[in-house]
């Protein structure tokens, strides 16, 4: 079965671990961009992007792994010192191996955090409607998605992902055009509540992407697999398996 992690941060995972996702049937990620402390510069994102872009495609290319990237300035990643130029790097980089604005969205919804996201949509429209990765928060999520949804509808984006869904937002992110991203990881899904879901859900397959966020923190590291493996166990269908786990990503962001 092919597996197509479609949100995860590799700068944070050693080249060994790549070798052995490869080995569990993972044929390609999505690495989208997320700094771990704020910034004190702009040019450090900048850096981070060029990282993703020129670095880690080469890296996972030698385990065996087709590395796609997602750049953009995440919510929790917004420097201190904000120099407007990073939007004209990331103009410049869209297309070829960065196939989406990602991982943007917000976190607290501060009006700070608007008004960057707000610019990155905007870029994302005026592109061809390049796909965008979106974060929703664990706290006050409902709340905080149905802004974030508000934006979207405002600028009048449909081509791409609201991530880290879960039951206390899915109807609101289903009642969009975007596909569905479902991290079954620590602090978010279970394997258990992701099943529920799908099965839920059945009718909204098309638009179901599983995924890990595997980044800095703890981590179960092989859930993607796993989580596939444990459907192949549940009976389900292997057209909606495959659908999940990689086919729904490939049309989504036009990969593969």
């Amino acid at each position: 079965m092919k597996i197509i992690d479609a949100h995860i941060h590799t700068i944070f995972r050693p080249s060994k671990f790549f070798e052995e996702y490869r080995l569990m049937g993972v044929e390609a990620v999505i690495t989208v961009a997320f700094y771990p402390i704020t910034p004190t510069h702009t040019n450090t994102l900048e850096d981070l992007f060029r990282w993703l872009i020129k670095r880690e495609t080469k890296r996972l290319q030698a385990a065996g792994i087709v590395c796609y990237c997602g750049i953009g300035i995440h919510p929790r990643s917004i420097p201190g010192k904000f120099d407007t130029k990073i939007y004209n790097f990331i103009k410049e980089n869209m297309g070829g191996r960065v196939v989406a604005l990602g991982e943007i969205g917000l976190e607290k919804a501060t009006e700070e955090e608007i008004e960057v996201l707000e610019k990155q949509l905007i870029m994302a429209k005026e592109h061809n409607n390049f796909p965008v990765i979106l974060h929703t928060p664990g706290k006050n999520k409902r709340d905080i998605t149905k802004k974030l949804i508000e934006l979207l509808e405002s600028i009048g984006i449909t081509n791409g992902i609201i991530d880290h869904v879960s039951p206390e937002n899915i109807d609101l992110a289903l009642n969009t055009k975007l596909y569905i991203g479902l991290t079954v990881q620590k602090g978010k899904l279970t394997m258990d509540s992701f099943l529920q879901i799908i099965r839920e859900q059945e009718d909204q397959i098309n638009r179901i992407i599983l995924n890990s966020d595997l980044g800095i923190d703890i981590a179960h590291k092989f859930i993607v697999p796993k989580t596939i493996q444990r459907m192949a166990e549940e009976g389900i269908d292997e057209k909606i398996i495959q659908k999940i786990s990689h086919k729904n990503a490939e049309k989504l962001f036009k990969i593969l």
